[in-house]
């Protein structure tokens, strides 16, 4: 129910609330008004027959003094006249029709009034006015009317208030709804469209008012609200914009690192298919070849040059900057190529590269580019921690694992590519700040303390994790953790 709805019905409860307290006690009024003019006339009636009856009484005795008493009822008929005794013996039809204890005063010569509302289940009103006639036993005149005619009085003024009522309420209603409509309802309902509309992220609504009340300060601050929450989302698209820029640097900054140290180990390893090509150049040149030969010559010049070709384009594929694109990819071919590209640097360094794939297809929604340089950047930094005639060790399986506790998310089905080394292993002390941009534990010139940071902005954008496991002098394992997607 609305607010403007409940002023309303508040209003009309106060109304007809007001309306039956004025009902009740304007009945109550009008009865005591009537019963008021119910006694004065019985006085006066009885005060006015009081001496005719003394003097026809003295006069003419009892008998003619009833008869004028009858007379004056059948005039008046709005009354009931009676002469009464009020000796204790008397007949029951001479007596007073209320109980003589409730008659003292009527004996010391005054008017005795008694209303009696049960009498008869209407009510009766009884006025007893002494006459001296000289008999041993008192006599009154009883002059009295019944009470039946207030329940009309009572369904008359019950009318008027209930039409009164009616009337209020109607006028009320009418009045209430059309003030609650505009000033309360329609304001707090552009009010209500205002905030539904932040809620979905639009802040261009705004409420115009221009009265001088709470409901205008409600729309003043929530326009306001509107306009600091717009200025916030400027700023901070402003600066996420900047900051993805930075970060988009920063990565191919250490792409580029990493092509400049493959470009070094593949200088060593396209030597060797350049002397080939060289040496079977040089004897095609000289046609000295018979015809068969020669083209033997060509064939190998043609496949070691698509050989150097192939080595090139994955270099300079991988240099090449590109927003994220994922897509749905079997890891397994992706890691071998990544691994290819650092196998120059490794023999170089007399370490071995072994890759344990899993059997079947391990498909994931990643950025193949991206996913390629957390895989170089954890080789070479493996290979870079190997000793000569070591082994690093690069995994790939599905698993389930638990993200960190600020993730917040339960256990995931994942893929997992783990990396291990044989390496002095990382020392406790620094495992915390592993992730962290530009530090490291190699020596000055040896590295810019980006690999990790970069790797680990990568997989955290892919929605996964990574974790580092490391004992000194036993090497380190580092496991990335790719959440599979529709996958419990």
């Amino acid at each position: 129910m609305t607010i403007a709805r409940k002023f309303t019905l508040a209003l009309l409860s106060c109304a007809v609330v007001a309306v039956t307290l004025y009902a009740v006690v304007a009945v109550r009024a009008e009865l005591r008004r009537k019963e008021s003019d119910i006694l004065e006339y019985e006085a006066s009636t009885a005060h006015a027959l009081r001496p005719a009856i003394r003097d026809v009484w003295l006069h003419d005795g009892e008998p003619r003094a009833l008869e004028v008493i009858q007379e004056a009822q059948q005039r008046l008929g709005n009354v009931d006249i009676r002469c009464v005794s009020l000796d204790p013996g008397a007949p029951a039809a001479k007596r007073p029709r209320v109980d003589s204890s409730r008659l003292g005063p009527i004996e010391t010569g005054q008017d005795v009034v008694v209303i009696d509302r049960a009498y008869q289940g209407s009510g009766r009103i009884f006025t007893y006015v002494p006459v001296r006639v000289g008999t041993p036993a008192s006599v009154a005149i009883e002059v009295s009317k019944s009470l039946a005619g207030h329940s009309g009085v009572r369904s008359a003024v019950v009318r008027s208030a209930a039409l009164t009522a009616i009337a209020v309420a109607t006028l009320s209603a009418l009045v209430t709804t059309l003030l609650g409509l505009a000033l309360i309802e329609r304001p707090l309902s552009d009010l209500v469209t205002q905030a539904r509309l932040v809620g979905e992220g639009d802040l261009s609504y705004r409420v115009a008012s221009r009265r001088r009340d709470e409901i205008s300060v409600v729309a003043s601050e929530m326009n306001r609200m509107c306009d600091r929450l717009r200025d916030s989302r400027e700023n901070e698209r402003s600066q996420t914009e900047a900051k993805m820029q930075a970060l988009a640097q920063l990565r191919h900054a250490d792409r580029l690192a990493t092509v400049g140290r493959l470009a070094a180990g593949l200088a060593h390893e396209l030597g060797t298919p350049l002397n080939v090509v060289l040496a079977r150049a040089k004897q095609v040149v000289a046609g000295t070849l018979p015809p068969d030969e020669t083209r033997d010559k060509a064939r190998i010049i043609v496949e070691q040059v698509e050989r150097m070709t192939r080595l090139i384009r994955q270099l300079l594929d991988f240099a090449r900057k590109r927003d994220l694109q994922s897509t749905d990819v079997d890891l397994r071919p992706l890691i071998t190529r990544a691994v290819s590209l650092v196998d120059p640097i490794a023999r170089k360094q007399s370490v071995s590269l072994q890759v344990s794939p899993d059997a079947t297809p391990l498909r994931c929604c990643v950025d193949p580019e991206q996913m390629t340089q957390v895989v170089l950047n954890l080789v070479m930094n493996a290979v870079q921690a190997s000793p000569s005639g070591e082994v690093v060790a690069v995994t790939l399986g599905r698993g389930r694992a638990v993200p960190p506790s600020e993730d917040g998310r339960s256990e995931l089905a994942c893929t997992r590519i783990e990396v291990r080394d044989h390496g002095s292993g990382i020392a406790p002390e620094a495992l915390p700040r592993i992730f962290e941009p530009f530090f490291t534990t190699k020596g000055v010139g040896e590295g810019t303390g980006l690999g990790l940071s970069v790797a680990y902005g990568i997989v955290k954008d892919h929605g996964g994790w990574m974790e580092v496991a490391s004992h000194p002098g036993e090497g380190s394992t580092f496991t990335v953790w790719l959440p599979d997607r529709g996958r419990a």
